[in-house]
């Protein structure tokens, strides 16, 4: 036996609720775009400490001074340079005050941290002199800024 036509109660029932599941999934897209944008933010301001971060570090590397001191002739006398394998040693502090931070969007949503220096000696002691004060920081601290950018967000 062939089933009954429901009534037009019944279809006008099942008519409000699906015209109630169209408004919901326009609202749910809505939403989404709302997380979406909420989680960037939220990367975006990660990638800023951690940069921030390995600046910090960076120029705290790089702080110890060097000795000054008089000779035996009363000139001026620089001891205790670095050596070679370690931090560069603080004689101006120029190095110190130029290290920078950039952080930038790359393309949608996804952000890059630059930490460098604009002075030429700097590209130097990084690559030629063995007084690595970027790379060997990065590397130091790789752990704590893979932590801040990928903890699960709230």
């Amino acid at each position: 036996m062939p089933a009954a036509a429901p009534n037009t109660a019944v279809q006008a029932a099942q008519g409000r609720r699906a015209g109630a599941v169209g408004a919901e999934e326009a609202r749910i897209e809505w939403f989404i775009k709302e997380v979406v944008d909420n989680v960037n933010l939220k990367m975006k301001q990660r990638v800023s400490i951690a940069t921030q971060f390995l600046k910090t570090r960076v120029v705290k590397n790089i702080s110890v001074a060097v000795t000054k001191g008089t000779g035996p002739r009363g000139g001026r006398v620089v001891t205790g340079r670095s050596v070679a394998g370690e931090y560069p040693h603080a004689e101006t502090t120029q190095l110190m005050k130029t290290i920078f931070m950039e952080v930038k969007e790359v393309q949608a949503g996804v952000f890059e941290g630059y930490v460098g220096t604009p002075l030429d000696y700097g590209l130097i002691l990084e690559t030629k002199m063995d007084r690595s004060f970027l790379v060997r920081t990065l590397r130091e601290v790789f752990g704590d800024i893979k932590r801040i950018t990928t903890s699960p967000i709230a």
